[in-house]
């Protein structure tokens, strides 16, 4: 039989043993046979905390049909199961994902920057072939090739950044980050392949008329839209909180298809409204936020809430805009995205030096509110876009749009900012938590090049 039981005013179904046949309602094919043996621990798997009028019956069977062995609708995700990115964070320890190069790694790293100097190039002239590693270059081999075919993501740790100036930091972590992916991508149309990830002191505009990258508030679950590895070179870390934490798609997909199988097919529909830059500003196209291929064990989940639906640019006087609005089912898709994700996330063990690499395609990433110490350097992280067009997967190309701002024909020079902008002057136009700038005469980064 079914139980309903309270929980924080809310209802919690239960099932008990038992030969009860509960029926949904629909057809006989919807009417459950309760012989099945249902463990309390799998029960709780549902975690089901809903109004009574909101329980979905169907969904119930479906996961139970899942569990006894049935398939789900749409496509088979067995293969999940083993998946080395379907990583779960208690079965992750710290030391399993950091890489230490140690002190004669940081050697060969200031060699190698020596090496690069005598050969009078710019900074961004930095690859793998003059940025010489010899002994280190097998070792962020393997890391390269955990980001793209392991669980996803590596720390290299190991460079002290107050020993460099802010220009050698910059080639140090080039120079490194073109062992993991050697093709950059545009961060915003002025060309800037550099992001100062930063709430500075010396910033007069308000928190409240900034990105949210540039304040000190929490940032939701996101990744970097159209991004193949986002790149995170910590320069220092805030006094409290400003935890990153990161979630793997494949984990969270694999949830969603036992318990919310109507949330993988919302995400999966070409019916999204994301905004993008172009002319009129801003603009949107609709695209899917899901692709799942399994005929190649590939999942790329490319979400942003703040780049979906309506811009507040956009918005007229009588409340309308051109870019529709999420209906009910989005919002909902989006409301138990976040929650799965927060289930599974991980708190990333971050150094000042520490230099992230995260399969953006494979995994969402959310920040905690944090504080800055009153005097001295506060938060500070530097974000680099990159590709290895080796290793990568291809985009779709419902998917393609995004990702060509980042990775497409280079249209305009590239900048390199070393430090963060001494003015911050309040964006336009911006959509998303990465602070994807939609008009062309827009600087959302708050960057000064050098």
């Amino acid at each position: 039989m079914w139980v309903i039981s309270l929980c924080r005013g809310r209802a919690i179904v239960w099932a008990m043993l038992g030969s009860t046949r509960y029926n949904t309602g629909s057809s006989p094919s919807s009417v459950i046979p309760m012989t099945q043996l249902w463990t309390w621990k799998r029960l709780a798997l549902f975690n089901l905390c809903l109004k009574p009028e909101e329980v979905n019956y169907t969904r119930l069977k479906s996961a139970m049909d899942y569990q006894a062995g049935g398939s789900m609708p749409g496509q088979p995700l067995g293969w999940l199961e083993h998946h080395t990115m379907a990583w779960s964070p208690e079965a992750i320890s710290s030391d399993s994902y950091v890489v230490d190069i140690g002190l004669l790694g940081a050697r060969e790293v200031e060699e190698g920057l020596r090496s690069f100097k005598e050969l009078e190039l710019d900074g961004h002239e930095i690859n793998r072939h003059n940025f010489h590693l010899p002994t280190l270059s097998a070792r962020l081999g393997q890391a390269c090739h955990e980001v793209h075919r392991g669980r996803g993501f590596v720390i290299i740790r190991g460079i002290d950044p107050l020993k460099y100036s802010v220009e050698d930091n910059v080639m140090i972590y080039l120079g490194i980050a073109a062992y993991i992916g050697e093709q950059r991508g545009f961060q915003d149309k002025k060309g800037n392949m550099l992001t100062h990830i930063t709430a500075s002191k010396d910033w007069k505009t308000p928190p409240e008329l900034r990105h949210g990258i540039h304040t000190n508030s929490s940032l939701m679950w996101h990744c970097d839209m159209g991004v193949d590895i986002l790149a995170l070179h910590v320069r220092s870390l805030a006094e409290r909180g400003g935890d990153t934490f990161i979630a793997s798609s494949f984990t969270i997909v694999k949830e969603l298809k036992f318990l919310y199988p109507h949330v993988i097919q919302a995400l999966q529909e070409v019916a999204w409204p994301i905004q993008v830059s172009g002319n009129p500003v801003p603009r949107y196209i609709l695209a899917p936020l899901l692709h799942i291929d399994s005929g190649n064990n590939l999942i790329i989940l490319s979400v942003d809430p703040g780049r979906l639906g309506v811009h507040p640019s956009t918005m007229g006087t009588d409340g309308t805009s051109p870019i529709p609005p999420l209906d009910p089912t989005q919002l909902e898709a989006l409301r138990v995205l976040n929650q799965v994700a927060s289930k599974y996330r991980l708190r990333l063990d971050t150094k000042p030096g520490d230099m992230v690499f995260l399969n953006n395609f494979t995994h969402l990433h959310a920040r905690d509110a944090y504080s800055d110490p009153g005097q001295g350097q506060g938060r500070h992280l530097v974000r680099l876009y990159l590709r290895n067009p080796t290793m990568a997967d291809p985009v779709p190309k419902p998917m393609r749009v995004p990702w060509e701002a980042a990775f497409g024909p280079r249209v305009t020079e590239e900048r390199y900012p070393v430090v963060p902008a001494l003015e911050y002057s309040a964006p336009r136009y911006t959509a998303g938590s990465a602070a994807f700038p939609l008009d062309d005469n827009d600087d959302a980064n708050g960057n000064s090049a050098a």
